[in-house]
C-alpha cells in the first residue's frame, strides 16, 4: 500500500511538473498563441462557427486536415479568447501526452523506468516550443502515443471496445496528421506477425479496426465528394509538400551551406501556375513574370498540378531527388533548430545549442539502446514506436520535412533512452515477432 501511494505521488510530481512548465511557457509566450496562425487553421475555425463552411476564403477547401480546426472552434463556440483556448487544450493535452508515455512504459517495464521517460516527454524542447504555436504537433503526438497504448492494449485483449477505441483513435489521427495513415497500415501489417494470436485471428481484428477507422473518417470524405467533387482521403496539401522540397530552387539549394530554405520565391513561382498547362515549364525563372492567365484551376486541380510538376522535376533529377532525401530526412532529424534569422541573437543561438546538445544525447543515448537492448525493440510498444519512427521518416524522405514534424515520436525515443538508463528486464507486453 506504501509503495502504491509512493508511486502515485511521484507520478503526480511528474504531471506537476509538466503542467507548470507549459503554464510558464505559455504564459511568458502568450502572443505567438494571439498574434500567429501560421498555417491558418483557426481562420478555418471562424468560418466553420460563422459561415458553417470548411473554407480559408468564400470556396470550401480540404486544404488542412479537419481535426484541429474542429477543436478550435469549439473554443469558440464556448466564447473562449483564442489565446487561452489554445494555451489551456495544449497545456492539458501535454500533460495527458506525459500520463500516456508513463501507461505505456508500464507495459513493458517498471515504475522507475515509466517515471523516467514521462519526465522526459515533460520537458521535450519540440514539444514544449510547439504548445505555444497553433499548430497540430501536440494534438498530433497525444494522438500518436494514444494509438500505441491502444494497440498495445488490444493486442494483450482483443475485445470489442479495445478494436472500437483503436480505430476510432488512428482515424482521428490521421485526420490530424495523414501521415498516421501511413503509419496505421504499416502497424495493423505488423501485428499480423504477433507471436500471440493466430494470423487468421489477427486479421480479423484488423479489419474490425479498419472499418472503425473507415467510419471515423467518412465524413470527412464524404463532405469532400460534396463540396469539392472527389472524395479526398487526407488532405489537397499533398502536391504543395511534395513540390516544396523537390523543385529547382531547392535542388539549387542544395548545394548551398545548410540553412533555412526560403520559400518566400517558391510560392510566388506556384501563383504562376496558371499561365500554362505543362508541368515542365520555368513556373519559377523570370520568363513566368508577366505572362497572361490562361487557365484556371480549383483546388483539386491545382493539387493534382503541383504533383505533375513535383514528377516531373524528380524524374528529370534523379541524383538530385536522391541527394534531397538525404537532405529531408537529416532536416527531419536535425538536433538543431533552425537559426530563423540571419540577425540570431546570442540568448537564441546559446539556446539552440543547447536544445542541439540536448537531442545529440537523446540519440546517442537511443543508439545505444539499439545496440546493447536491441531485443526489447521486439516488445509490442517499441515495435509499434518502431514502426511509427519508419511511417513518418518515409514519408518525410519524400514529402517536405521539418524538426517540429517529428514531435508524434519523441514519446517512444523517450522510452527507449528510459530503458536504455535503468536497465530492467521487459515485462508483461508480447513480442511481435514471428520472422
Amino acid at each position: 500500500m506504501k509503495t502504491l501511494a509512493k508511486q502515485r505521488k511521484w507520478l503526480l510530481l511528474v504531471l506537476l511538473t509538466a503542467m507548470l512548465v507549459r503554464l510558464a511557457i505559455v504564459g511568458f509566450q502568450f502572443e505567438s498563441l494571439t498574434a500567429t496562425d501560421p498555417d491558418s487553421y483557426q481562420k478555418i475555425a471562424v468560418h466553420l462557427v460563422e459561415d458553417g463552411t470548411y473554407s480559408l476564403e468564400a470556396d470550401p477547401t480540404a486544404f488542412r486536415p479537419p481535426l484541429y480546426p474542429l477543436i478550435l472552434s469549439l473554443g469558440i463556440c464556448l466564447g473562449i479568447p483564442h489565446g487561452i483556448w489554445v494555451g489551456g487544450i495544449h497545456i492539458l493535452f501535454g500533460i495527458l501526452t506525459v500520463l500516456l508515455t508513463y501507461r505505456v512504459a508500464l507495459t513493458i517495464s517498471r515504475e522507475p523506468v515509466a517515471l523516467l521517460a514521462a519526465a522526459l516527454v515533460s520537458i521535450d524542447p519540440i514539444l514544449l516550443n510547439q504548445s505555444i504555436l497553433t499548430m497540430t504537433e501536440t494534438t498530433a503526438t497525444l494522438l500518436g502515443i494514444l494509438a500505441i497504448w491502444l494497440l498495445v492494449r488490444m493486442v494483450n485483449n482483443t475485445n470489442k471496445l479495445n478494436i472500437v477505441l483503436t480505430g476510432v483513435t488512428l482515424g482521428a489521427a490521421g485526420l490530424c496528421r495523414p501521415t498516421f495513415f501511413v503509419f496505421a497500415a504499416l502497424a495493423l501489417l505488423v501485428l499480423m506477425f504477433s507471436k500471440t494470436v493466430p494470423w487468421k485471428e489477427q486479421l480479423r481484428t484488423n479489419l474490425l479496426v479498419g472499418c472503425c477507422l473507415l467510419v471515423t473518417i467518412a465524413p470527412w470524405i464524404i463532405r469532400n465528394q460534396i463540396s469539392l467533387g472527389k472524395p479526398v482521403l487526407a488532405t489537397t496539401h499533398g502536391g504543395y509538400t511534395l513540390l516544396l522540397g523537390n523543385n529547382p530552387l531547392y535542388y539549387k539549394h542544395l548545394d548551398q551551406p545548410l540553412g533555412t530554405y526560403q520559400a518566400q520565391h517558391f510560392d510566388r513561382g506556384v501563383r504562376h501556375f496558371n499561365i500554362s498547362e505543362n508541368p515542365d515549364d520555368d513556373f519559377w525563372g523570370p520568363l513566368a513574370i508577366g505572362q497572361p492567365k490562361v487557365i484556371s484551376r480549383n483546388e483539386i486541380e491545382r493539387d493534382q498540378f503541383a504533383y505533375e510538376v513535383a514528377k516531373y522535376h524528380i524524374f528529370q533529377h534523379p541524383q538530385l531527388f536522391a541527394r534531397s532525401i538525404m537532405r529531408r530526412i537529416g532536416k527531419l532529424w536535425s538536433p538543431l533548430p533552425n537559426a530563423g534569422s540571419n540577425n540570431e541573437s546570442t540568448a537564441r543561438f546559446i539556446l539552440r545549442l543547447a536544445v542541439g546538445g540536448w537531442y545529440l544525447t537523446l540519440f546517442a543515448v537511443v543508439f545505444w539502446f539499439s545496440v546493447r537492448h536491441s531485443k526489447k525493440w521486439l516488445t509490442a510498444p517499441m515495435t509499434l514506436g518502431l514502426v511509427m519512427i519508419l511511417a513518418f521518416s518515409l514519408v518525410h524522405a519524400v514529402y517536405w520535412s521539418d524538426m517540429r514534424m517529428r514531435a508524434p515520436l519523441m514519446p517512444i525515443l523517450y522510452l527507449a533512452a528510459a530503458l536504455a538508463l535503468i536497465p530492467t528486464p521487459t515485462t508483461k507486453s508480447p513480442a511481435i515477432d514471428r520472422t
